[in-house]
């Protein structure tokens, strides 16, 4: 087990004056986000969701999948994400300054916990460096001002306490110990599918940082052997919520064998830029697939090719253990067909940025050693920087509509922002502009039935043979689905066509209630 140099310091200076300094920065640069409302998300899975403001709902809570609300299949299994709602919900109700409040708590107390990771591998110097960047990086205001996005941040503090605890355990923890371990893994599991990863975060840290290499699987079996108990509960109860492992597979991207290595790797490499340089944040990335070998490939390629160099070729413990968890951490979020139409997502980069900074610290220390004046000037120049930017990202996530306003230019091809700015836009009484934001929804997805019948249903009212045509091509799309006859039998009523109403009621065999006659 490598062990760090006691650094001279004033007596109990660190014991809590540092940590609480850099929790302090953490929740400075957020600050100004604590009074933002709810966005997207939040709404159907906070304010609509009955299951959060009631204890009693608390077995059908682990029994339920996160959009089980909207009663659609889906991937994402996270009970413990609504139990955190739930006890916000009681000390708060549904007040929006209370969650995100709780959000920078969050990220405040992962920012100590990855200080004192970093004491026990590093320089007290370099443990400074790489929480005070984690504090300020601008890649995580999506995770931090996004209440939707607390799996990222919750997981973050379980993956990161959980590993601090094993290294107090000199890597090996025994009895009782071991069954805390199992009991933190399905928690994580519970929190986010990502959760996955803390059991090989758990073998790196044996193989790399305690140096025991393939002997760590035989002297942590015990430890090994009762997270994978923990891994099976886990899966029985997801099993049990979704009806299978990942009912909601086939709703997202299909990509072939070659298209999705292409691709991976070039998202892959997107996320390690977005480290690297955190401009033009965005959150919704549209994903283009790529198909063959292009530019982007080829860069993307050597980009991860130099990584796996250092990995195979740096000496530095933590260099080697730092390049391990970013590639664990990032690997669930490369799984294309399985993310959700949101490919790149900002918020999938926290729990990997922990390693990441640390990384940037050691090479910090590196400079500073050589160039110590201008090193610390870079430092303070790159914190400032990233502070800054932070705190004004902030603003973009004050609700919904000011937050699609700048997605959308940065952005303007996705159908999917265009539809969601349309709601907001009905919310707001606006239904000439949500009308002109549903057309482009169609124009550039044309094959979205969501899109179709968000139009045919805003064109009802006010240009029903409009309305019609929308619908007739809503049942092109969809032949199977009954309903679409009744939203179709509707407009035609609306213009006055009764006897097609009536025949679209019928062909829509008894889906629209009531006596199938058009009222």
């Amino acid at each position: 087990m490598p062990k760090r140099k006691p650094a001279s310091r004033a007596p109990g200076l660190s014991n809590w004056l540092l940590p609480a300094a850099l929790a302090a920065l953490a929740l400075a640069v957020y600050a100004n986000g604590i009074s933002n409302g709810f966005i997207g998300d939040d709404k159907i899975q906070l304010l609509k969701n009955p299951l959060v403001t009631d204890p009693a709902n608390i077995p059908r809570l682990l029994r339920s999948s996160v959009w089980s609300i909207l009663g659609i299949p889906g991937n994402y299994y996270r009970p413990f994400q609504f139990l955190l709602y739930l006890l916000i919900y009681q000390c708060a109700g549904f007040s929006a300054p209370a969650f995100h409040l709780f959000m920078l708590l969050l990220h405040a107390a992962n920012t100590v916990l990855l200080y004192l990771l970093m004491l026990r591998l590093a320089e007290q110097r370099i443990a400074l460096a790489a929480a005070a960047l984690f504090a300020v990086h601008p890649i995580h205001t999506e995770a931090v001002d996004w209440v939707a996005a607390l799996p990222d941040l919750a997981l973050t503090t379980l993956v990161l306490a959980g590993v601090l605890w094993f290294f107090r355990q000199d890597a090996a923890p025994r009895g009782l110990r071991i069954l805390g371990h199992a009991v933190i893994y399905l928690l994580a599991l519970l929190t986010k599918e990502t959760g996955v990863v803390l059991l090989p975060l758990y073998a790196g840290f044996g193989f790399f940082c305690a140096g025991r290499r393939w002997q760590e699987f035989r002297r942590n079996a015990a430890l090994y052997a009762a997270m994978a108990v923990a891994f099976a509960v886990y899966l029985a109860m997801r099993f049990t919520a979704l009806g299978s492992l990942a009912p909601g597979q086939q709703a997202f991207f299909h990509l072939g064998p070659v298209a999705f290595l292409l691709s991976a790797s070039v998202t892959a490499a997107q996320y390690l830029a977005a480290l690297l340089w955190p401009a033009n944040l965005n959150y919704f990335h549209v994903f283009h697939p790529t198909g063959s070998v292009t530019p982007a490939f080829l860069l993307s390629a050597l980009a991860l090719a130099a990584l796996a160099a250092a990995f195979l070729r740096a000496r530095a413990v933590l260099v080697v253990y730092g390049i391990f968890w970013v590639a664990v951490t990032l690997a669930p979020a490369l799984n294309l067909t399985g993310v959700g139409q949101n490919v790149f997502a900002e918020r999938y980069l926290y729990l990997p940025s922990a390693a990441f900074c640390w990384i940037a610290a050691y090479a910090w220390n590196w400079l500073a050693q050589r160039r110590p004046a201008f090193a610390n000037f870079a430092l303070a120049a790159v914190l400032l920087a990233c502070g800054a930017e932070t705190v004004a990202r902030n603003f973009d996530w004050r609700d919904d509509f000011t937050l699609l306003e700048v997605t959308l230019r940065q952005s303007p091809t996705s159908g999917w922002l265009h539809n969601s700015m349309a709601g907001v836009l009905i919310e707001r009484n606006r239904f000439g502009q949500a009308l002109a934001e549903e057309r482009l929804a169609v124009a550039y997805e044309p094959r979205s039935p969501v899109f179709r019948r968000n139009l045919g249903n805003i064109l009802l009212a006010k240009d029903p043979p409009a309305a019609i045509a929308e619908f007739e091509k809503l049942v092109e799309i969809e032949p199977q689905r009954p309903q679409d006859h009744c939203e179709l039998a509707l407009a035609f009523a609306a213009a006055g066509d009764h006897g097609q109403a009536a025949a679209e009621y019928r062909r829509g065999n008894g889906a629209c209630g009531g006596d199938d006659t058009p009222h």
